[in-house]
């Protein structure tokens, strides 16, 4: 496995990397199946924790010694001169009276900003990472820039869904339901091989208009899921599960277009192509 920062690792899972950055590791992931291991493990952690980590309510007893100790910081008064050291002037002590006066009136707002503070990083740590959706979502954005920004959208160029379902059930470990879609405008460019969500999945390619649309699909256990529609980096994504399998759709097609595309390819899939 190639040597990755750690930190890299886990920003790119939680999908907080730049779109550049994302289709880097995206390469990376595509050559190095050590690579690929460490990243589904921390995924895996990640919904572990999410899953199964317990909340828990700060100790009385750690309350308690913490009230002790703003107790204590906020009634230490100035410590009195050891015998045989000369009293101080009355000058220094009404310039010793005024310092402390001043550090008291400060006291409660460097209080204030240290709770603050507190709070905050609570808040950071309780607060909940990335959904499995959202860093799909963001895997997803990346293989569609990448694929029609370098030119290679499909590993299999036909129309023919006899021709393009076998090349990619023979790649997979799956056959993925394809089809060309009753859809005026639209052309099945052909499929590919990609990988999403720490697998190999199928990407079908569509060209609706002037639009290209990718649509991946691999098998999921679960039960049916009605569309959930999004956005994201500027394109219309939708992603929903079927009949034993999970959709991710995306395209740069208005608001109608794109829903009008996503019944017609369930539609499709119910009547089994």
């Amino acid at each position: 496995m190639s040597t990755v920062d750690p930190a890299l690792l886990h920003a790119f899972v939680d999908g907080e990397l730049d779109l550049k950055s994302q289709l880097e590791m995206e390469q990376r992931l595509a050559g190095d199946p050590a690579l690929r291991q460490r990243v589904e493990e921390i995924r895996l952690l990640r919904h572990e924790i999410r899953e199964h980590a317990g909340y828990h309510a700060a100790p009385e007893t750690l309350r308690t010694r913490v009230a002790a100790l703003r107790s204590a910081a906020g009634d230490a008064p100035p410590s009195a001169a050891p015998s045989g050291v000369p009293t101080p002037t009355a000058a220094s002590k009404a310039g010793r009276t005024i310092a402390w006066g001043r550090w008291l009136q400060w006291r409660p707002l460097a209080v204030g900003l240290g709770a603050a503070a507190v709070v905050a990083l609570a808040l950071q740590l309780a607060g909940p990472p990335p959904s499995r959706d959202e860093a799909i979502a963001a895997e997803v954005v990346a293989s569609h820039v990448r694929s029609t920004l370098g030119q290679h959208l499909v590993d299999v160029a036909s129309s023919d869904h006899h021709t393009v379902k076998p090349f990619l059930s023979s790649k997979l470990g799956f056959s993925p339901p394809v089809a060309a879609l009753p859809l005026e405008g639209s052309a099945l460019l052909g499929g590919r091989v990609d990988y999403l969500d720490g697998r190999p999945v199928a990407a079908l390619v569509y060209r609706q208009g002037q639009h290209v649309v990718d649509a991946f699909v691999w098998p999921d256990g679960g039960s049916d899921r009605a569309p959930v529609f999004g956005a994201a980096r500027g394109y219309r994504t939708a992603h929903w599960t079927q009949a034993g399998m999970t959709h991710w759709v995306i395209s740069d097609l208005n608001e109608a277009e794109f829903q009008a595309l996503v019944r017609v390819m369930q539609r499709v899939d119910r009547q089994g192509g």
